[in-house]
């Protein structure tokens, strides 16, 4: 437009005014500030209902367990505004709208809305539905019209980063309250809704900072041992010794008990001296690759070794859940939790020889039946391509979280064979890995990505008799290795040997 009256001559904007005499004033005011604008035709329409009714219509977004702090809000806009804002919030008309109707009204009053508030308080919630409504918002918004996030922490998130924002601080809030009460032009060529309100501003901005407070005086209770780690760069993290540098922020009573302390130690690595020296500490290497792997926004497995307590008790440590600043912001904490493990045996005094076997037993006793059995028989589906992946998987991790897995451990089982078994033995691990290996080229693997329902069966029913001859054999040499290690205990007139 060249002037702003050529945007006041547009044929819908003269109807109007023609037939809404008091809006003339507010319009051309408005026009005079948006006619430069590429939009300026249609935020002059979306100003229509503002200046013929001298109203503004603003929509409020808030996640349900928030309608306490978003009724102190609206009672605010509303208290202060001499019928000046009308706003639409959830509580007000969810009961008489069911399914598609409460959708149709929601979608109805976005679109008319001038104004958009979005009240975001605990970023660890899912706030997809807000966003959707924000995003309803933003897709016809115009220079006329206003996108507010009143939020807690730091900053906003990151989808409301360039709009205008104001952190859940008396000043801040005030900041929003002098906004939307006391400066002119709340929409284009409107004056102030009510600007003998500025020298009560700071009274209203502490009672809504105590409002939208409510949710975080919220005392979290954690019944499971719990510790809150500051981690520098855990990206980064080199090895497991980089994670004892972690540094202790918060732990429950639960979690210094299980490390046998009184007073919360300052580090990780500090912590763990409470344990036995002396025990298995894989769950450390474990723990260390899922921090790494969720500071740097990667998938990962949970842990699955364990660690023995002073009085023999075993506990496996889950990542359960990090703080950030803001939406995707960067990682503040790291929430760990300790699980009792029950199924998990002390193992420290059967020699080595009975426990490799005996677990490399155990796994393919599951490999049996929680694979061949429910996999080699077909027909499949393309989805059972992945569970069949998901039920190795979770074999494979059980082996790593017992030492059993690699090539020295496979040795070691073929060590514990007759000389002339050895190579059958050696044969089984042979035949396997050209159809699973960890770097994902064997046959099975290849079948399993391409999801073929047919070659998978196949392949898998090839090794059901060798998985019935290799637990014949272990189950020949346990038997024999228990009697050996017997006569062994009766001849030194006692006791059972840690390992040989």
């Amino acid at each position: 437009m060249e002037t702003y009256q050529d945007l006041l001559n547009n044929e819908e904007i003269q109807e109007f005014t023609q037939t809404h005499q008091g809006a003339l004033e507010g319009l051309s005011k408005a026009a005079k500030l948006l006619y430069r604008d590429p939009d300026a035709v249609r935020a002059m329409k979306k100003l229509f209902h503002a200046h013929g009714y001298k109203e503004i219509r603003v929509f409020l977004s808030y996640k349900s367990k928030d309608e306490e702090i978003a009724r102190e809000v609206v009672d605010v806009l509303r208290k202060n505004s001499a019928g000046k804002l009308q706003v639409t919030f959830q509580a007000e008309f969810g009961e008489k709208y069911g399914g598609e109707k409460w959708r149709s009204k929601i979608h109805k009053e976005i679109c008319k809305a001038n104004w958009f508030i979005l009240l975001f308080t605990d970023p660890s919630d899912d706030w997809d539905w807000c966003l959707y409504e924000t995003g309803l918002f933003e897709a016809q918004l115009t220079r006329a019209d206003r996108l507010i996030c009143l939020h807690h922490g730091d900053s906003p998130p990151s989808p409301l980063e360039e709009y205008q924002a104001y952190q859940a601080t008396r000043s801040e809030l005030g900041k929003f309250l002098k906004l939307v009460f006391v400066e002119p032009n709340p929409v284009p060529g409107m004056a102030a809704i009510n600007p003998a309100l500025e020298d009560q501003v700071a009274t209203l901005a502490n009672n809504l900072e105590k409002a939208m407070k409510k949710r975080q005086q919220i005392f979290r209770e954690i019944y499971e041992p719990w510790l809150e780690l500051v981690i520098d760069n855990p990206g980064g993290l080199e090895s497991k010794d980089d994670l004892d540098q972690a540094k202790i922020i918060s732990a429950n009573s639960r979690a210094l008990d299980l490390f046998d302390f009184i007073e919360k130690p300052a580090t990780l690595g500090e912590l763990r001296q409470g344990l036995n020296g002396a025990g298995d500490d894989r769950w450390r290497e474990e723990l260390f690759h899922v921090v790494r792997k969720i500071a740097t926004g990667r998938k990962f497995f949970t842990v699955q070794a364990v660690f023995q307590t002073r009085d023999n008790k075993f506990y496996r440590p889950i990542a359960c859940a990090v703080d950030r600043a803001a939406d995707n912001g960067p990682i503040q904490t790291f929430h760990i939790t300790f699980t009792e493990e029950v199924t998990h045996g002390d193992f420290s005094a059967i020699p080595k020889e009975l426990y490799v076997l005996g677990m490399i037993m155990r796994l393919t006793y599951r490999f049996r039946w929680e694979v061949l059995e429910k996999f080699s028989q077909g027909p499949l589906e393309e989805d059972d391509a992945g569970r069949l992946d998901n039920s190795m998987r979770r074999i494979s991790i059980e082996a790593e979280s017992r030492g059993i897995s690699g090539e020295g451990v496979m040795a070691d089982v073929v060590s514990l064979f007759p000389a002339e078994q050895q190579p059958i033995i050696v044969n089984m691990f042979s035949t396997w890995h050209e159809a699973r290996n960890p770097q994902g080229t064997g046959t099975l693997d290849k079948a399993i990505i391409d999801k073929d329902v047919k070659k998978i069966p196949e392949i898998l029913r090839q090794f059901i008799p060798v998985n019935q001859e290799f637990l014949e054999l272990a189950a020949d040499r346990f038997c024999e290795l228990i009697t050996s290690l017997h006569e062994q205990s009766g001849a030194k007139g006692g006791g059972v040997p840690a390992s040989s």
